[in-house]
């Protein structure tokens, strides 16, 4: 799934990057919440941690940016529940993969403010190999602003918010294969909001 969603996104890179007015890139940092939620008679928490990635965007015009993203970071999830024999305390990595777009609202030359929607997969793994990878497809919010301290260097705050769909909490870390299953019916409302804060290095053209 990973594979069949980098391809499209590469190419769609290069058009982006051959009609762009300019190319921004932006390593940041910052942190991102617990979230608890129910499950089947008991609650688990997708734990915090500091987040790691970048960004590239392609700014087709004054109001309006492509942007890529990958994020990464790292935690301690759990689950309670009766339904399971003990309760879960797993160490998880997040990473994000997506593509989207930001609407810009300029109000200097130097400074921009934007709200943003992308789309794309949300991979949780397990570096002690308790239980399998899980990929869904997931979408993010995001609203921030930029300011320029010269043409080409700037600063860019902004708040996150990573939803992935599709049943995730009804299979992940306390889901292993063949093993215990507790979760929520449909898909459920796992939500990571946060912070990040980085600098933009533009790439005029």
């Amino acid at each position: 799934m990973k594979k069949i969603f980098l391809l499209p996104v590469l190419f769609l890179v290069l058009i982006f990057d051959a009609r762009a007015q300019n190319v921004e890139i932006t390593p940041f940092t910052g942190y991102t919440f617990d979230h608890s939620f129910p499950i089947f008679n008991g609650r688990a928490r997708l734990g915090g941690g500091q987040t790691f990635g970048g960004t590239i965007g392609f700014q087709v015009n004054d109001f309006l940016e492509i942007e890529t993203l990958y994020s990464y970071q790292g935690g301690t999830s759990t689950a309670r529940s009766t339904s399971l024999p003990n309760d879960v305390s797993v160490s998880t990595n997040t990473h994000y993969a997506m593509l989207g777009a930001n609407r810009l609202f300029p109000t200097s030359p130097q400074m921009a403010f934007f709200t943003g929607l992308k789309a794309g997969v949300g991979i949780f793994s397990f570096p002690n190999n308790e239980y399998r990878d899980v990929t869904r497809f997931a979408v993010g919010l995001n609203g921030g602003m930029k300011y320029f301290v010269s043409d080409n260097v700037g600063i860019r705050l902004q708040a996150n918010l990573m939803m992935p769909i599709s049943n995730v909490g009804a299979n992940l870390w306390w889901s292993p294969g063949g093993g215990t299953s507790v979760g929520v019916g449909g898909w459920s409302s796992v939500i990571q909001f946060g912070f990040t804060g980085g600098l933009i290095f533009r790439l005029a053209k």
